[in-house]
């Protein structure tokens, strides 16, 4: 073996063995970089953007969407609230502006219903 081809083995083993512990040389990092470039795959600007563009439309409709279902879901909560529930307004005049403050009050309804007295004598 020439020595050139023994000093090759030895700083690949070199390299290797310092990588067991650790230690990573500036050669191997550009050797390592230079193997990603060459991996990486050539994207075309307008397939990226036509991409980026679709997902965001995408995402853009999901969350108009979930807008539409999560307001539903309140009107129908409160429909339900209004039909269990009366209101109660409340009036008073105060004593020292005179004015007219009124309050307005939810109580539950009470779903019992009125027996008639049909009991005449």
């Amino acid at each position: 073996m020439s020595q050139e081809q023994n000093e090759g083995q030895q700083t690949r083993f070199g390299s290797r063995f310092a990588q067991m512990f650790g230690y990573v040389t500036p050669e191997d990092r550009s050797r390592w970089v230079q193997m990603r470039a060459q991996n990486k795959p050539n994207v075309n600007a307008a397939k990226q953007g036509t991409k980026s563009l679709l997902g965001s439309m995408m995402e853009f409709g999901e969350r108009n969407i979930g807008a539409r279902l999560d307001a539903a879901h309140r009107v129908a909560a409160q429909q339900r609230f209004e039909e269990s529930h009366d209101k109660v307004v409340n009036q008073r005049r105060d004593p020292n502006t005179r004015n007219i403050i009124e309050s307005v009050d939810y109580e539950p309804k009470d779903d019992r219903e009125e027996i008639e007295l049909d009991l005449e004598l």
